[in-house]
């Protein structure tokens, strides 16, 4: 059984070129996906039953199944598991981090929330809390993406290897910036 789980039989490179550049293309959309739903509920700055069933449908769905499926992906593909599998590890740690606080606030503000009202009240202290700790995901899941993106890219050869490594460092230096 232990093997089951460790050996997902992800299609790789030397399986077919085309199809594995899909694949790659298709995690990056749904991990894109994610990422817009989010920035779009920042965007809208606004609180209510919906958003609230919104972002707790999306931490779940990125906790138990967009994050493992990348993770066993880069850990066993050998074009991801010696430099972006740790970083991906890293963000994933931070914002599955990040998500707990955020769903204890997203709780908090429901408790408080009298349901007799169709808007919220700007008393809520902790709306503050939840749009800060949205724009930290968002910050952690966009530089994830971006590096993702830069990968693909490479592996698809329109990217050299210098350039990657160059780009690579661009956005790491634009997120400490």
């Amino acid at each position: 059984m232990a093997d089951e789980i460790i050996d997902d039989n992800f299609i790789n490179i030397e399986d077919d070129y085309g199809e594995y550049v899909q694949f790659l293309r298709l995690l990056f959309t749904e991990y894109i996906e994610l990422v817009e739903k989010i920035d779009k509920i920042i965007d809208e700055n606004v609180f209510s039953g919906y958003t609230y069933m919104e972002l707790t449908g999306l931490i779940r769905y990125a906790s138990k199944r967009v994050f493992p499926l990348l993770l066993a992906f880069f850990g066993q593909d050998e074009n991801f598991e010696d430099e972006i599998y740790p970083e991906f590890m890293e963000i994933q740690l931070m914002v599955l981090y990040l998500f707990d606080k955020l769903q204890y606030e997203l709780d908090e503000t429901v408790i408080k929330w009298n349901m007799n009202d169709a808007v919220i009240d700007e008393d809520i202290i902790n709306l503050q809390s939840v749009n800060y700790l949205l724009k930290l995901i968002i910050a952690q899941l966009a530089l994830f993406g971006n590096v993702f993106d830069i990968k693909i890219q490479n592996i698809e050869g329109t990217l050299s290897n210098d350039d990657y490594e160059k780009r690579l460092v661009e956005v790491h230096d634009d997120m400490f910036i």
